[in-house]
């Protein structure tokens, strides 16, 4: 066993488990961790778990070994004897290096007093993608250049956006267009309709020449005039 081995077990065992001991060790604990953003804002982790380590000589517990014997097909017997041998090494190569990176998973470190503790990834969360989802970058929206403004170079080579022209009034339909008899028809109605008011105005002038005697005038001669007066008399 090595230290790959040992981090793609508790990466298998995790996600059914809550609690795994390390034994003589201490015990991988996880927590659910609902989706964040990252530091600079671009990308969103999905909900995944999060694993801390707690350290505890006292740590017991088969679970590591039963499983690798399980995908390995060997006595569950040689998988906890090759299990603790290799631990053994391990809290020696800890005490020494004072950091052992567990891929996938973080480092586990080791204080000057001899005590264990953990650091995950800054993945964005453990495992989220053993559980299907996927990191997701967030990109900017750029503009299409349809819908871009334009830009315009002046004479001093200064750039200048212009302002987006306006959508052009949409062009009627047939249905809006004038019908050509409907004109003919206001024509006809305009001319009958001057007629009648030359035709009144006519009437009134002639109406007050009457009254006036003016009438008489313009109609009979000046002897016809002088009869009809006498035969008036």
């Amino acid at each position: 066993m090595d230290v790959n081995l040992l981090s793609r077990l508790l990466k298998e065992l995790i996600i059914d488990n809550d609690r795994i001991p390390l034994p003589g060790m201490g015990y991988f604990q996880t927590e659910p961790m609902p989706a964040f953003f990252s530091e600079d804002g671009k990308t969103i982790y999905p909900p995944s778990k999060r694993i801390s380590f707690k350290g505890d000589e006292r740590a017991a517990g088969d679970m590591i070994s039963r499983y690798y014997a399980g995908i390995s097909n060997i006595d569950p017997d040689t998988a906890a004897t090759e299990l603790d041998a290799f631990l053994r090494q391990l809290k020696v190569t800890l005490s020494e290096r004072r950091n052992i990176d567990l891929p996938g998973l973080g480092k586990l470190r080791c204080t000057l007093e001899g005590n264990f503790y953990f650091v995950a990834e800054q993945d964005g969360g453990i495992f989220s993608q053993a559980f299907g989802f996927e990191p997701v970058t967030l990109r900017p929206v750029r503009p299409s250049a349809a819908t871009a403004a334009p830009i315009e170079e002046s004479g001093s080579g200064q750039m200048t956006i212009l302002p987006e022209k306006a959508n052009p009034d949409p062009v009627p339909t047939a249905a809006a267009k004038p019908d050509n008899h409907s004109k003919k028809g206001y024509r006809i109605l305009f001319i009958i309709l001057a007629v009648l008011a030359v035709l009144i105005i006519a009437a009134v002038i002639l109406v007050e020449l009457g009254r006036s005697g003016k009438l008489d005038r313009l109609i009979y001669t000046e002897e016809e005039l002088e009869l009809i007066e006498q035969q008036g008399l």
